[in-house]
């Protein structure tokens, strides 16, 4: 699928800022923190950030939350279909965010 390969490049994308804020931090639980990450599987990594990191990670939280959920639905075969409406979201819509969830009607 098209879109896998750009969820996963900003999954990474993504992986990678959240380890460098934490390499920046003096903080001794982050510098452990990006041990225990560094070390983790892909399917437990989100999980475990999102329970050690406060709220100045959020939005990086979020954005994987949604692209892991892409990417859960290209596993299902349910990729590319609103999760409200399950019309499908249009092609412009995915390539102008591929973790795209709701089509332009449900989303407005």
């Amino acid at each position: 699928m098209r879109h896998q390969k750009r969820l996963n490049d900003e999954i990474a994308l993504v992986k990678s800022k959240i380890l460098t804020m934490l390499s920046r931090s003096a903080h001794p639980s982050h510098q452990q923190l990006i041990s225990i990450l560094s070390h983790t599987a892909n399917n437990e990594w989100l999980d475990l950030a999102a329970e050690k990191l406060g709220p100045e990670y959020e939005a990086h939280i979020e954005r994987m939350t949604k692209l892991e959920a892409a990417i859960s639905q290209i596993e299902i075969g349910q990729y590319g279909y609103c999760c409200d409406c399950e019309e499908k979201i249009s092609d412009q819509r995915l390539e102008q965010d591929p973790a795209s969830q709701r089509c332009e009607k449900c989303a407005h």
